[in-house]
């Protein structure tokens, strides 16, 4: 009995250990690659703020920091199964196999030049050249968006990679008549852009309104219309004088289709959570928000993201409670089940046990009947057959107090008989005869 019970007991600890083993797995942080860039973004600076605020809060996610050369490149790592999370600027590319998590912060676009440029419109630009703060692709692609709408042809404006500490110097040469700048409302580079830009009109600005901005939204969605209000840069004369349509452009963080629904549905609930810690060390995450579900958009929202805006998200033990349940049923039905068996190994070792007692009740009277030396010889083997057998079970437990005294006066009972018996048959056998010498 003693081996099926350890056996028992090792099952069981096997099973608590992979219990544990599993709950410390499941619960253990999940790490998530974010493919960002270039590395002067903004963007760059909210994740290096994400990945320390949700460490310090012992978060369930890590973040580790792809960094890339722009958006096209991280959405091409996204794609490529390089990274679990990029963040794009939906105008210039974004993933075929990503599905938006969140809304990490929406950029205004300022078209500009000084109040004494004689400049008012955007076919005003015909034939001039318009400098790209911050140049990259995406936004050279804005100023022909724009043109184009205005009714220029393609080479009417042209687009001038200018270097920014050389932006003012260049208005005033006459080398660029406008500027064109993207950037959050609450951020830096506008602000700049501004400043520089009223300095070179001798404290005059004109900011020039994005023609039809309802219709570039319609044919080019990822781009949206809004306004730039009065007096949003502020300064003496409000900067711009009056509200002014322009487009904007939205920064999203995307995760991989490839991604459990769980994982992003957990990801979403806790990176939110922590927005307004992450933005203590990155001012522009409190811009972060959730997509809006209402929204129409060529890139779909995160099935996991969707879970966790409809308030569906499930806990640890509603997500593996059934599991559990499940293991605790098995345990309890494996531990009944090995009670009956050991029940079963006992009753069936106490009959082997009682039927040796048997078999040494039967050896007692077979030595009564003995009739020669032989087959007394054959009886003591038996005894001692019964005895070490006795003592086995003795040694496993097997045997109670009771039967053991029982057993212990059965065998000297026997061995007493054996003596006994021995005796009688000795004093039968024929004594052997003196030989007489007959002498003659």
């Amino acid at each position: 009995m003693r081996y099926p019970m350890l056996a028992f007991i090792a099952g069981l600890l096997g099973l608590i250990g992979l219990g544990a083993l599993g709950y410390y797995v499941t619960t253990w942080p999940t790490t998530l690659k974010v493919a960002v860039g270039p590395v002067s973004n903004d963007n760059v600076r909210i994740v290096a703020a994400a990945i320390q605020t949700l460490q310090k809060e012992r978060e369930p996610f890590r973040l580790r920091l792809i960094t890339t050369d722009g958006g096209a490149q991280s959405s091409a790592a996204l794609d490529a199964g390089k990274a679990d999370l990029a963040i794009v600027r939906t105008d210039i590319a974004f993933p075929r196999n990503g599905a938006t998590v969140a809304v990490m912060h929406v950029d205004h676009a300022i078209l500009v030049t000084p109040g004494n440029s004689g400049i008012q419109t955007v076919a005003d630009l015909k034939g001039k050249s318009v400098a790209i703060a911050r140049d990259n692709v995406g936004n050279a692609k804005l100023v022909n968006i724009i043109a184009a709408q205005a009714g220029l042809a393609e080479g009417d404006v042209k687009v001038e990679a200018t270097r920014f500490n050389d932006i003012r110097a260049a208005l005033d040469q006459r080398k660029i008549h406008a500027v064109l700048a993207v950037g959050p409302t609450s951020g830096r580079l506008l602000f700049d852009v501004v400043n520089i830009v009223t300095d070179s009109g001798q404290g005059q600005i004109t900011f020039i309104p994005v023609p039809e901005t309802s219709a570039i939204e319609q044919r080019y969605p990822l781009l949206e219309a809004d306004t730039l209000v009065r007096g949003l840069f502020g300064g003496q004369t409000p900067r711009p004088d009056k509200d002014t349509p322009t487009l904007t452009v939205s920064h999203l963080l995307l995760a991989s289709k490839a991604l459990a629904d769980t994982t992003v549905s957990d990801f979403t609930r806790v990176l939110l959570n922590a927005k307004l810690q992450i933005a203590a060390e990155a001012p522009l995450a409190s811009k972060m928000e959730a997509p809006d579900q209402e929204k129409t958009s060529p890139i779909p929202i995160h099935p996991g993201t969707i879970t966790y805006l409809d308030g569906q998200t499930t806990t640890f033990l509603e997500r593996y409670g059934d599991w559990f349940y499940i293991a605790i049923m098995g345990l309890g039905l494996g531990g009944s089940g090995l009670a009956g068996y050991l029940s079963y190994a006992a009753a069936r070792t106490r009959k082997g046990v009682m039927g040796m007692l048997s078999d040494l009740e039967q050896v007692i009277l077979d030595v009564r009947k003995a009739r020669d030396e032989k087959t007394l010889s054959v009886l003591a083997d038996r005894t001692d057959t019964l005895f070490n057998q006795t003592l086995k079970h003795a040694t496993n437990s097997n045997v109670d107090p009771a039967a053991m005294t029982a057993f212990n006066m059965a065998f000297n009972h026997a061995n007493s008989a054996i003596t006994e018996r021995r005796s009688v048959i000795a004093s039968r056998e024929p004594q052997p005869q003196a030989l007489s010498v007959i002498s003659k």
